[in-house]
């Protein structure tokens, strides 16, 4: 327990929201920190932004709620209900040419009827693996749902995600956030009409003005010492100094890191933390956000995202934001993020404005969704953390990272600190807890 006569010198890396809520939470509890955001504003992939008459975020960012009932219980947000809008997911996969509904494996019946039967004759003659076999992704979508609906959707769909063949992710590891399948309701989806299952972003909430940066301007208000531009690219763990971009330097006691934990490793002064950061992965996303000056097509009506398994087609997900919040755009207008996955060891490879623009554009043009001449603005965001790769050996090493580094007195928190994949609100959760655990 720390005493309240001592004072220490607490850092945190990262402005996004568990690096806020850390901040918030240190505050409460009445210790100073200071907060080193690298870009210009906080927020992390939270932010929003405006281009000409739109708002886009970083990318499609929802806040799905299980743990708080609604945006206001959200703790330090600061967030009225009355700002927000509550919303029951409206999603399709594109399929065969058709948008069928969300999620497919509880909507068989909506497939064209040849690959209805395929996926029912399939589904039947699955070959489950016992309860505890270490499989992969990739097996434990055969053996959970067939292998006709998992060629057909479920590994593409995953592989253009993630950026990586699923025979790397072990499928003991993503059952918390791809379940198993009901077998009551597949029965449903089979027999009658589509069947909505009750998954954790079934519902979801978001900003009736503006975009999701709405959160982030709720954390940030109570944070007094906010360091932007000031991002660390050294940490040296026997003197407990960091240094940042801007050259300058700051001590700390407890450092508190929301940053990806690879990118915290290596740049540590520590040979053990960089060999076993070497050994994680990740997939990168590319991000078009694209406002689109003619009404939107009458078929996307209604819909908040659509999954696109095709891997002939260069993106794995198109989001309307105004299908959502109509304010995020011009009136008779709307507005979509359009995403792309890549293994994040290949992004600095890949030539995103002469070569993944122009087959996205393609591709949205020859679906019919958007036509290039009706592009009035567009930003492109390039997420290069995004989703973490669950392999066979992540739990063994970041075990091994996390003992080394609470060794230092230094804690990571958040979905990339702690290099999990995690929401939103279990970000602000794990700041939370681990604020807790140190005082």
């Amino acid at each position: 327990m720390q005493s309240s006569k001592q004072k220490k010198d607490y850092i945190i890396l990262g402005g996004g929201i568990s690096g806020l809520t850390a901040a918030r939470a240190l505050k409460d509890a009445g210790h100073e920190s200071i907060v080193l955001e690298s870009s210009l504003s906080a927020g992390g992939l939270t932010r929003s932004i405006k281009a000409d008459d739109f708002c886009f975020d970083y990318t499609g960012h929802f806040l799905h709620l299980a743990r708080f009932k609604s945006p206001q219980d959200i703790p330090y947000a600061g967030l009225n209900n009355a700002d927000w809008g509550s919303y029951e997911r409206r999603s399709s996969c594109f399929v065969d040419g058709h948008l069928n509904p969300a999620p497919i494996q509880y909507n068989l019946k909506q497939l064209p009827p040849k690959k209805f039967t395929a996926c029912v004759e399939s589904y039947n003659k699955r070959a489950p693996f016992p309860p505890n076999a270490e499989i992969s992704f990739r097996d434990y979508l055969l053996a959970g749902f067939g292998s006709y609906l998992s060629d057909l959707f479920l590994i593409p769909q995953n592989e253009k995600t993630l950026g990586i063949t699923l025979d790397r992710i072990s499928g003991k590891s993503v059952k918390r956030f791809f379940p198993p399948p009901d077998e009551a309701l597949i029965r449903a989806g089979i027999e009658r009409e589509s069947k909505t299952s009750a998954e954790y972003n079934s519902t979801f909430w978001y900003p009736l003005r503006g975009g999701i940066g709405a959160l982030v301007a709720g954390l940030e208000r109570g944070v007094p010492n906010v360091q932007e531009l000031q991002g660390a690219v050294a940490v040296d763990i026997e003197k407990n100094i960091i240094r940042t971009q801007s050259g300058e330097s700051w001590k700390w006691d407890v450092l508190l890191s929301s940053i990806p934990l690879p990118a915290l490793c290596r740049i540590t002064n520590d040979q053990e933390l960089a060999t076993l950061a070497n050994n994680l992965s990740h997939s990168a996303t590319i991000v078009f956000n694209l406002g689109v000056c003619t009404p939107l097509p009458s078929e996307l009506k209604g819909i908040h995202w659509i999954y696109v398994p095709d891997r002939k087609i260069p993106f794995y997900r198109v989001g309307f934001y105004s299908n959502i919040n109509q304010g995020m755009c011009p009136p008779d207008c709307y507005s979509l993020y359009v995403e792309v996955g890549v293994n994040g060891a290949d992004l600095d490879t890949i030539n995103i404005i002469e070569d993944i623009q122009p087959k996205v554009f393609n591709a949205l043009n020859d679906l019919g969704w958007v036509q290039p001449k009706d592009v009035v603005c567009f930003v492109v965001h390039i997420i290069r953390c995004a989703y973490v790769h669950h392999t066979f050996e992540r739990e063994r090493l970041i075990e091994k990272i996390f003992k080394r580094l609470e060794s230092l007195n230094i804690y990571p928190v958040g979905r990339y600190g702690l290099w999990d994949y995690i929401s939103m609100e279990d970000s602000i959760i794990s700041a939370m807890e681990a604020v807790k655990k140190l005082l």
